[in-house]
């Protein structure tokens, strides 16, 4: 395989943020060594690297472990601690893209997430040319941001559909848009009764298929519907957090600070210029 000659090595992307999230470097790793296994490490964004020599191991702060070999998909999330890499005195090649925003949270509710960060995905060469097409695209203005953004979402999508299905409940991916949905309240007890459970039993459930806690999910995915409505400027910071079902202003404030590092009214400030801000999403309880 022609391990991408057209990419100078790491590639960091311009900072031009868009509602569709924020593509911030990526490249190509020949003869890498992973991130070693000497300690868990946070990456505080998303990224995906796809194994293209070699062999190795994945293991994460969840308890997740699983052999990794040419053609495996490697998911990082923002805060779930992790390691991987070949087996000592041994290299691989992978390549990969980080990348940041609310939009990349909402693909949570179609079944991104942490309890299965790792999976196959057949014809390599054909997903490298892919993921290499992102990696040379040197965006330049935000339309250009969208455009490669767009092809990362399509990317996922992709990615997803491949994914082997597997013992999933079926009552988990009604309860992952019922939590997504403002509308529903943050009563967890009609989700379970739908899922035929018990609300502690729910919780339980919820957590062990997909890696966290039903009402943590509920969070991120409301506060990622907010960052894009805060594109939406004629919708007052109130008017946001009602949508939400937030208690008020302040609580809205609080809680997308905690996950996305800065206030809701600097986010928005900062999306109307033309994008010098990254916005790292934080691990919250």
């Amino acid at each position: 395989m022609n391990l991408g000659h057209h990419i100078p090595g790491l590639v960091s992307f311009p900072a031009l943020s868009t509602p569709l999230g924020q593509l911030n470097f990526g490249g190509i790793l020949r003869k890498g060594t992973g991130t070693g296994f000497d300690g868990f490490r946070i990456y505080g964004m998303y990224a995906v690297s796809l194994i293209l020599r070699g062999r190795g191991k994945y293991a994460d702060a969840s308890g997740y472990r699983c052999t990794v070999r040419p053609g495996d998909l490697i998911v990082v999330f923002p805060e779930l601690a992790h390691q991987y890499g070949p087996p000592e005195g041994e290299t691989w090649d992978e390549i990969f893209v980080a990348f940041e925003g609310a939009a990349f949270d909402a693909w949570r509710a179609e079944g991104l997430e942490p309890v299965r960060p790792v999976w196959h995905i057949d014809k390599t060469a054909h997903w490298f040319k892919r993921i290499e097409k992102i990696l040379i695209s040197k965006p330049r203005t935000r339309a250009d941001a969208c455009a490669v953004t767009a092809d990362m979402h399509v990317l996922i999508s992709e990615w997803l559909a491949l994914r082997e299905p597997d013992a999933e409940p079926r009552w988990l991916d009604a309860a992952r848009h019922s939590l997504s949905d403002p509308s529903m309240g943050r009563d967890l007890a009609p989700i379970a009764r739908a899922a035929g459970l018990s609300l502690d039993a729910f919780r339980r459930a919820f957590r062990a298929a997909t890696g966290e806690p039903p009402a943590r999910f509920q969070r991120r995915q409301r506060l990622a519907a907010g960052a894009n409505l805060l594109h939406r400027r004629e919708l007052t910071l109130k008017q946001i957090a009602d949508a939400l079902g937030f208690h008020d202003e302040f609580h809205f404030s609080k809680a997308f600070k905690a996950q996305y590092g800065v206030s809701p009214k600097t986010f928005r400030a900062n999306t109307r210029k033309t994008g010098l801000e990254k916005f790292r999403p934080r691990l919250s309880d």
